[in-house]
């Protein structure tokens, strides 16, 4: 593994690294969802969903689509959501 993929690896852990953004990461396997959709379903102030959002934004775990007026996060590939299957899989073992 090369240097540049240990860093970007390093990254991806980092950004999923806290209890409100891996919840996130698990709201979002299920389907997109808004920023107060996620602020409901997490139960978080606003301002704070939106510091994570971003965070896992930068790491490249989530995508950001607007339509209209409206903002919509999701996973960006199957890869992510395999990530987290195994992540939950480690967990339950």
């Amino acid at each position: 593994m090369s240097p540049e993929d240990l860093d970007r690896a390093v990254e991806v852990l980092r950004g999923m690294a806290y209890q409100i953004r891996l919840h996130i990461l698990v709201l979002l396997r299920d389907g997109e969802a808004t920023p107060a959709q996620l602020c409901e379903a997490t139960a978080v102030h606003p301002t704070v969903v939106s510091h994570h959002l971003r965070n896992l934004a930068h790491a490249g775990l989530i995508r950001r689509t607007r339509r209209g007026r409206h903002v919509y996060y999701s996973l960006p590939g199957d890869a992510t959501g395999r990530l987290l299957d195994e992540i939950v899989s480690f967990v339950a073992r």
